[in-house]
């Protein structure tokens, strides 16, 4: 893999984050890159009590951010950060908020002032995420705590963030994205290897069958575009299990589809599901030809093939350079160097983006096969 070169001064002067030496099972130390873009991200969009601030959107907090940060942290090996962003979001987005162990997906300043939650509805991708980083940080840190709240969340998460359709267990965008016998469903929360590990630490819940349906929902979504790659929504009729396209922007391959690609060849990083591989194989030749002609990736592409944007985006081009490397290892480095090349200062392009800088993070984590606490729950 691409090995990156930077200068130390980039750890200078940023405060609050601290990557601490793994357990001894752990093979390697981080890459530097990894170490500090972290610190600078801790900087510049995590507060001192663990909130993280989407500094683009009129700085509110989302269960998706602090579920970002809990997994970077324990990653990295950074327990206080860790402890920080969970409490904020269990004490913010859970606790008087919902009836659950769920978290409320959207924080900020209300009309009236007030900051607090805007909206209740939890994002499944977000809750899976939290679940992950708690377990990992129970087998990296050995603190039972963390598995008791993990079991906690996959147990509610199970209830109300996943259906029965036709004998296949879906997994469901959230609890406000179903109407009437139609439900809007998110190919990129689709994280088979997510429940691979779920399902050596929840026993009461068949986490198996989501792996299966995992890779039917993304052949399905893929198999309905000219392109073969996955939309960024999709809608299931629960009568029938029947998936089809959105019309308008949500059948576009874009912001959300990108991460469908880190997921699967995190999946085959860790499991070599044959699946995984085949389905990088199937679907990535469309990104690897635009990329051989242009130099670029359009930061959306619809259903039928056309740019529907003349510029691109890095945090697309981070998440499926791990799996393009598998496809054609010529582009795929051609990737991960464009992306170097837009590394500064301890972050990537657009400094105000926290998308971006967790997307180029988990991209270059899973490029240079840096796995960190995934190790520990591999076996």
């Amino acid at each position: 893999m691409l090995a990156f070169v930077l200068t130390a001064a980039l750890f200078v002067g940023v405060l609050g984050c601290q990557a601490q030496p793994f357990a001894a099972s752990h093979a390697a130390d981080p890459p530097f890159i990894l170490e500090a873009s972290w610190k600078t991200y801790c900087g510049r969009f995590i507060q001192a009590d663990g909130r993280v601030i989407d500094r683009k959107a009129d700085d509110v907090s989302t269960s998706e951010g602090q579920s970002y940060a809990m997994l970077r942290a324990v990653w990295i090996g950074d327990e206080a950060t860790f402890d920080r962003a969970y409490a904020w979001g269990r004490n913010n987005l859970n606790s008087h908020v919902r009836s659950d162990h769920l978290w409320a997906w959207k924080w900020g300043k209300a009309k009236d002032g007030h900051w607090q939650v805007l909206d209740k509805a939890f994002a499944t991708d977000a809750d899976q995420d939290v679940a992950l980083a708690l377990i990992l940080a129970y087998k990296q840190w050995n603190r039972e705590q963390y598995l008791q709240d993990a079991r906690a969340i996959l147990q509610d998460l199970w209830k109300s963030g996943t259906t029965e359709i036709g004998g296949k267990r879906y997994l469901l965008g959230g609890d406000s994205l179903c109407k009437d016998a139609s439900c809007r469903l998110n190919p990129s929360y689709y994280a088979p290897y997510a429940y691979r590990i779920f399902a050596r630490f929840d026993h009461t819940h068949d986490w198996t069958r989501l792996i299966d349906n995992s890779y039917f929902v993304l052949n399905t979504a893929s198999g309905l575009t000219q392109t073969g790659l996955p939309p960024d929504w999709i809608q299931i009729d629960t009568k029938s299990g029947q998936m089809k396209l959105r019309e308008g922007k949500d059948s576009a391959f874009s912001y959300n589809a990108f991460r469908v690609y880190w997921r699967i060849a995190m999946d085959w990083e860790l499991f070599h599901d044959e699946r995984a591989q085949s389905y990088l194989q199937r679907t990535l030749p469309a990104l690897v030809q635009r990329w051989r002609q242009q130099g670029m990736i359009p930061a959306a592409i619809a259903a039928d093939g056309e740019a529907l944007a003349q510029y691109e985006s890095l945090e697309m081009i981070a998440a499926v350079m791990p799996g393009v490397v598998s496809v054609d290892p010529t582009v795929g480095r051609a990737m991960a160097q464009h992306l170097q090349s837009k590394y500064a200062a301890g972050l990537w392009g657009d400094q105000q983006s926290y998308y971006l800088q967790n997307w180029a993070w988990f991209g270059t984590a899973l490029y240079d096969d840096y796995l960190g606490p995934f190790r520990l729950v591999q076996a």
